[in-house]
């Protein structure tokens, strides 16, 4: 059990850390135009699949599912709580991101049931 709740707390850090990243300069170029911007959501996403794929490869299965959990929440209930309701940034700055963010969040909440539903398998 502590083991699920490290590897849960380890991959929201992770991934909230990953994530943010993509706010940052790249050697000092800004995505001004929505090829940019996509462009820029487009290395995060990379980078996501990337640590998923290690999560997979190179750590216990509980990890990957907790990673996966982390993923989800921070893809819905950010976009959902931080985007939508509060309204403090949008995952762009541009119009693009009415379309993104909706299926950011479907993606979201399709990694939840994943990795809630592989947990229980494998704890069963």
């Amino acid at each position: 059990m502590i083991q699920r709740l490290l590897g849960m707390t380890v991959a929201l850090v992770l991934d909230d850390v990953l994530f943010h990243t993509t706010d940052a300069f790249a050697v000092g170029l800004r995505a001004q135009t929505m090829g940019g911007r996509i462009g820029a959501l487009s290395v995060a996403v990379i980078v996501m699949v990337a640590a998923m794929v290690g999560a997979r490869m190179w750590f216990p299965r509980s990890f990957f599912h907790g990673f996966t959990v982390a993923m989800g929440m921070f893809l819905s209930i950010d976009i959902i709580l931080i985007h939508w309701i509060f309204q403090l940034h949008r995952i762009t700055s541009g119009p693009e991101a009415n379309v993104i963010e909706p299926i950011f969040v479907a993606i979201g909440l399709a990694f939840l049931a994943f990795g809630i539903r592989g947990e229980r398998a494998t704890s069963v």
